[in-house]
């Protein structure tokens, strides 16, 4: 059937008919919407976890510079240097 020859009977159908015909087609109208809006969410969601991940990939060598460049110098003894510490045994009063 044609939307033309639907839209030719709808002429003949009674109140409480077209009413429901109404209904049904708010129903249907809402679940496109709703798909559409599932499918542009989706479509969302995937591009921003596509440039997380890129920004992720791009920032991990300078977050992993930073962090063993403050792990150096805050760790690094020389040689024949005496790592220090600032509670030793010498200086702990309960331990002497």
């Amino acid at each position: 059937m044609s939307a033309a020859e639907i839209i030719q009977e709808l002429s003949k159908l009674t109140a409480d008919e077209r009413s429901a015909v109404r209904q049904r087609l708010r129903e249907l109208e809402g679940q496109d919407e709703v798909q559409c809006l599932n499918d542009s969410t989706l479509a969302t969601m995937q591009e921003l976890d596509k440039r997380e991940a890129e920004d992720d990939r791009q920032a991990r060598p300078s977050r992993l510079k930073k962090f063993f460049s403050a792990w150096d110098a805050s760790h690094s003894v020389t040689v024949g240097e005496k790592p220090s510490r600032q509670r030793t045994y010498a200086d702990n009063s309960r331990l002497r």
